[in-house]
C-alpha cells in the first residue's frame, strides 16, 4: 500500500501514478479521477489559494454519473423552480444546501467560483450552516448549471426550501438583534450621562446643566422603553388579561414605573432620575433572552430542513414521454420513472423493473430490499441499481414519510410537560410582590410620609426586581450549552438539561446508532480447500468493483491484487458475474448462484457452478459501545433497544450487550407505543437514535438524542445532537445535566434568599432607589458568576 496521500482529500493513493497532474509546476498525486478533476478546476480558475487557507482536508470526490447530471435539468422546469425559489424583480432567489464543506475556505472557494458568472447577482455562503443564498438570472444561467459548477469543485448542492416556521424563526432572530442593539448602544450613552449627574451631586453642578443632562437622558431612553422593552410590556399585558402573572409583570412595572417617575422628575425638576437603570434593566434582560434564543437558532441552523430530505423533483411518464415535474404535484394514478441513485418521490407500486431499494432511513432495516413488479415502494427511499416504473398511490403529503411527519406533530403535543421551577416560583413571587408594593405605597402615603411613598415603592420594585430570579436558569443553561458544545454536544432544547438528572430508562436504536451503519464481513465459510479465505475475498472484491451496490463496499478493503476479469455482468437485485481463468464466477443471492440457502448467509459465491463460499454480513458495533453500556448500567440506568431491523442480528446485539429489554421489527408507531408504555410506568425516558423512523419516538421521549451520523430529520427533531462520532458523549451529557441542575438550584436559592432579606428593608424605607439598583445588580452579578463556573467544569 502506498504511503502517498491524495493532494485534494488526503486519503491514501492506491492507484500509483495513474492520476497525476502538474500543478504550479509540481507533480501532485490523486486517489481518483474525481479529486484530480476538482483540483485541476480549482487551479485553472485561479483559486489555488484554497489549498493554502483550508483548515481541514477536503471530502473525497465522487464523480456524478452522467444520468444524474441529465436529471439536474428537472430543476430548470418552471413548475419545479417555482416551488423551490422566490422571485425578486427580474432575479431568482434560492437557498442551496451544500454538503462536503469542511471549513471557511470551502465557502470562500465556492463564492469565488460562482461570482465569476455574470448572471449571478449575489452569493452568500454560511460555512457553519452549509447553506448558500443566491440571486441569479435564470434566463441567462439555469439552476442546473450552477449546481454543476459547484459539483466541479467537489461539493454536492441541492435546493433548500425553508418552511414557514423557519422563516418566522429568522425574522424573530432579527428582531432580537435589533432590540439588543438599541438597548445596548443607548445604555452606554445614558450611563455616561448618569456618571456626570452622580459626580455632579458631590462636586456641585449648575441647575441648567443638570436639567440639560436629564432631558438628554430621557430622550435617549425613549427608544429603549418604546421599542426594546416592548416585548415585556406585551407579555405582561397578555398574562394580566389571562390572570396568570408571569415574570414580565414586575419587570414591566419596574421599567415603566421608573421611566415615568424619572420623566416626572425631569419635567418638574424634583426628585431623582434613574434612566440608566431603565436602559440597563432592559439590556440585561434582552441579553439573557437573546442567549437562550440564539442557542435554539444555532441548533436549528446546524441541522437541515425537512424539505432537504423529502424529494423535490420527479420524472412523470406521459403520452409525450418522460417529463420533469415537482414531486409535490404528483397525484394518485400518475406513473413515474425512477432511475438508479434517485430518491423515490412518492409511495406507490412497481409496474415495471427490478431493483434493490434502501429503506433504512424509514424502517431501520439495514439490508437493501429487492423490488419487483407488484411490490410497494416508499417515498424518501433510495433506488440503488435498477430502473423502475412506479404508479403513485398517495400524494407526497399523505405518503409514509408524510405520515411519519404527522405522527411527530401528534406525539409532540403528547410529550410530557415538564414543570419549570422558575415558572412556578415566579408566579408565587410576582403575586406577592405586587401586593407588597401596593401595601407599601398605601402605608407610606396615608400613615408615614406621603412625600416618600412614591420613591419607597419604586425602591421595593427595583430592589426586588426579579432580574436575578429571571437570570438564574437562563445563565446557567447558557454556560452549560457553551461547555457541552465545546465537547461536541449540541443542546437544542434547554429544558432537556433539567430533565436529564431524572432519567431512569435509556432507549437505543440499533442501525447507525449502536452499530456503524455499514456492512462488514462477520463470517466467511469456505466450501473448497483449493482457495484460502484471503484469495476468495480478493476474488469477490475484484468482481464487486464493477458494482455500486452497498454490499460491494463491504469487500472493497479486501482488494489485494487485481485479477483479469472479463464479461462482467450485473443482474439487478440478484448479483454480479464474470469470467476468470475461463470459468464463470458468480457473487450474489442463493438463487442467482444456483446454490441452496444457508442460515444467515447474505452473499453466495460460486465458481464454475460449484459453491465456493458463503458470506455472512453484519453491521459492526461501534467500538465504544460495550464499555459505555456497561458504565450506564452500573450507574443504575435501565437500557433497552427498539429497532426496525427484523434480522437475527437484533438478538445478537441485545445478547452481547446484556440489555434489559429489546423489541425488533419496530415501526415508528410501535416505537412511540413502547416509549409511552414506559412513561405510564413512571419512567423518565431518554431515546438515542439516528433515523427518520426514530423522529416520532424522539417526540414521545422526555429527552431525545441524535447521533453524529443521524439523518437531518432526526437531528431536527432531537433535543440534543452529538456532533462527534463518539457515543461516550452520552455519558458526558448525563453528567452535564446533573451539574447544571445543581447550579440552577444554587442560583434559585440565592435569588429567593436575597429577596427575602431585601424586601423588609425596602418596605421600611432603609433602601433608597440608588442602593436598590446596586443591590439588584450585585444579586444578578452573583448569579451570573456562579453560572460561569460551569464553563470551567
Amino acid at each position: 500500500m502506498s504511503a502517498v496521500k491524495c493532494f485534494h482529500c488526503h486519503e491514501p493513493v492506491l492507484t500509483g501514478d495513474r492520476f497525476t497532474s502538474q500543478l504550479d509546476n509540481q507533480p501532485q498525486h490523486f486517489c481518483c479521477a474525481g479529486c484530480q478533476a476538482v483540483a485541476e478546476t480549482i487551479f485553472s480558475n485561479g483559486l489555488q489559494d484554497y489549498y493554502k487557507f483550508r483548515t481541514e482536508s477536503a471530502a473525497k470526490v465522487s464523480a456524478m454519473p452522467e444520468q444524474l447530471l441529465a436529471e439536474l435539468a428537472s430543476f430548470d422546469n418552471a413548475e419545479v423552480l417555482a416551488d423551490i425559489s422566490r422571485q425578486h424583480d427580474d432575479l431568482t432567489e434560492i437557498e442551496l444546501s451544500i454538503s462536503g464543506m469542511s471549513c471557511a475556505a470551502c465557502a470562500w472557494l465556492i463564492e469565488k467560483q460562482l461570482k465569476q458568472h455574470a448572471a449571478i447577482a449575489s452569493v452568500a455562503i454560511n460555512a457553519s450552516t452549509q447553506r448558500a443564498l443566491l440571486r441569479f438570472d435564470h434566463s441567462q444561467l439555469p439552476l442546473s448549471q450552477i449546481i454543476k459548477a459547484i459539483a466541479a469543485l467537489g461539493y454536492q448542492a441541492s435546493p433548500f426550501v425553508a418552511d414557514q416556521e423557519e422563516q418566522v424563526f429568522k425574522q424573530e432572530l432579527n428582531r432580537y438583534l435589533k432590540r439588543l442593539a438599541v438597548s445596548g448602544i443607548l445604555t452606554m450613552q445614558v450611563m455616561m450621562l448618569a456618571f456626570a449627574l452622580y459626580f455632579g451631586e458631590y462636586t456641585g453642578i449648575d441647575a441648567s446643566h443638570e436639567g440639560y443632562l436629564r432631558w438628554i437622558s430621557m430622550l435617549l431612553t425613549v427608544p429603549v422603553i418604546l421599542y426594546a422593552a416592548k416585548p415585556f410590556l406585551i407579555s405582561a399585558w397578555r398574562s394580566t388579561k389571562a390572570r396568570q402573572m408571569n415574570m414580565d409583570v414586575p419587570v414591566t412595572l419596574a421599567l415603566y414605573y421608573t421611566f415615568f417617575a424619572s420623566s416626572y422628575a425631569t419635567v418638574f425638576k424634583t426628585g431623582e432620575v434613574y434612566f440608566e437603570s431603565v436602559c440597563m434593566f432592559t439590556f440585561l434582560l434582552q441579553l439573557g433572552k437573546f442567549f437562550e434564543f440564539r442557542a435554539r437558532a444555532q441548533a436549528r441552523e446546524a441541522t437541515s430542513n425537512l424539505l432537504k430530505i423529502m424529494p423535490v423533483t420527479a420524472t412523470l411518464l406521459t403520452e409525450h414521454g418522460p417529463e420533469p415535474t415537482s414531486a409535490r404535484r404528483l397525484q394518485p394514478g400518475d406513473v413515474i420513472l425512477v432511475k438508479a441513485g434517485e430518491t423515490l418521490a412518492a409511495d406507490g407500486t412497481v409496474l415495471e423493473g427490478n431493483s434493490s431499494v434502501d429503506e433504512s432511513m424509514l424502517t431501520g432495516e439495514y439490508r437493501p430490499i429487492a423490488k419487483a413488479q407488484g411490490d410497494a415502494v416508499l417515498a424518501g427511499s433510495i433506488n440503488h441499481d435498477g430502473l423502475l416504473h412506479v404508479r403513485v398511490s398517495n400524494v407526497l403529503a399523505h405518503s409514509r414519510l408524510g405520515q411519519i411527519i404527522q405522527l411527530q406533530q401528534q406525539t409532540l403535543s403528547q410529550k410530557p410537560k415538564l414543570v419549570e421551577k422558575t415558572d412556578a416560583l415566579a408566579k408565587y413571587f410576582v403575586e406577592r410582590l405586587l401586593v407588597i408594593a401596593v401595601l407599601t405605597f398605601l402605608l407610606w402615603f396615608f400613615w408615614w410620609n406621603p412625600d416618600r411613598a412614591f420613591w419607597v415603592t419604586l425602591s421595593v420594585l427595583v430592589a426586588t426586581c426579579p432580574c436575578a430570579l429571571s437570570l438564574a436558569t437562563p445563565t446557567a443553561i447558557t454556560c452549560a450549552l457553551a461547555r457541552l458544545n465545546r465537547r461536541g454536544i449540541l443542546i437544542k432544547n434547554a429544558q432537556a438539561l433539567e430533565t436529564l438528572p431524572e432519567i431512569t430508562h435509556i432507549v437505543l436504536d440499533k442501525t447507525g446508532t449502536l452499530t456503524e451503519g455499514k456492512f462488514s464481513i462477520s463470517k466467511l465459510t469456505l466450501c473448497s480447500d483449493q482457495f484460502t479465505e484471503a484469495a476468495v475475498l480478493n476474488l469477490i472484491a475484484n468482481l464487486e468493483r464493477y458494482s455500486e451496490h452497498p454490499i460491494a463496499r463491504a469487500f472493497a478493503t479486501h482488494l489485494t491484487e487485481q485479477l483479469p476479469l472479463t464479461d462482467v455482468e450485473v443482474s439487478i437485485g440478484a448479483g454480479i458475474q464474470g469470467r476468470w481463468c475461463g470459468e464463470t464466477v458468480r457473487v450474489g443471492s442463493a438463487a442467482f448462484c444456483q446454490l441452496p440457502e444457508q442460515p444467515d448467509a447474505m452473499v453466495y459465491v460460486s465458481l464454475a457452478g460449484q459453491a465456493l463460499a458463503y458470506v455472512q454480513l453484519a453491521d459492526k458495533l461501534r467500538p465504544e459501545v460495550p464499555a459505555l453500556i456497561q458504565a450506564l448500567q452500573q450507574q443504575g440506568y435501565r437500557l433497552g433497544m427498539l429497532t426496525g431491523d427484523s434480522s437475527s442480528q437484533a438478538e445478537q446485539v441485545s445478547s452481547a450487550l446484556k440489555l434489559d429489554f429489546m423489541v425488533k421489527s419496530c415501526s415508528p408507531e410501535r416505537k412511540v407505543a413502547e416509549i409511552q408504555q414506559l412513561i405510564k410506568q413512571d419512567a423518565k425516558v431518554l431515546m438515542l437514535g439516528d433515523g427518520i423512523n426514530d423522529s416520532p419516538g424522539f417526540n414521545a421521549a422526555h429527552v431525545s438524542v441524535a447521533v453524529h451520523s443521524g439523518t437531518d430529520l432526526s437531528k431536527n427533531q432531537a433535543d440534543v445532537v452529538l456532533l462527534q462520532p463518539d457515543l461516550n458523549l452520552l455519558q458526558q451529557l448525563l453528567v452535564g445535566g446533573k451539574t447544571t441542575a445543581n447550579v440552577i438550584k444554587q442560583n434559585l436559592a440565592w435569588s429567593v434568599g436575597y429577596n427575602v432579606i431585601i424586601i423588609p428593608l425596602a418596605v421600611a424605607g432603609f433602601v433608597s432607589p440608588y442602593i436598590a439598583v446596586i443591590g439588584m445588580s450585585f444579586s444578578s452579578l452573583l448569579v451570573v458568576s456562579n453560572s460561569l463556573r460551569l464553563l470551567k467544569k
